[in-house]
């Protein structure tokens, strides 16, 4: 479930802030122009059916923290890159999905 939440937050960068890296040389170009409101609740769709299937096995509560932890994380990261490049830019997504799986493990580890 960390690994899915992981990979959803950072589409919130996407639809928060300004693409700021060559968007004709960038692989992330099809984040750069926009994400729809559509796509981003899909996207979240899975990740909310990867925290159902792990409720399971580990208390609700454990989750939350760990979803806090993660979330957390992005909005820092998400005001970082506003402060520093006024935007986002592929590299900036990547850190950004290893920051808040690193986050919600280490929020799951407090919480046990």
């Amino acid at each position: 479930a960390g690994h899915t939440v992981s990979r959803g937050l950072p589409l919130l960068l996407v639809r928060w802030l300004a693409h700021v890296g060559d968007t004709a040389a960038s692989k992330s170009k099809p984040l750069a122009d926009h994400i729809t409101l559509t796509r981003l609740l899909g996207a979240f769709l899975w990740c909310f059916t990867a925290l159902a299937l792990v409720l399971i096995a580990i208390d609700a509560t454990n989750l939350i923290v760990g979803c806090s932890f993660a979330v957390v994380a992005l909005l820092w990261m998400a005001r970082l890159f506003h402060r520093r490049l006024q935007g986002f830019t592929g590299d900036c997504l990547g850190a950004a999905q290893q920051v808040c799986e690193i986050a919600f493990y280490l929020g799951l580890a407090v919480s046990l």
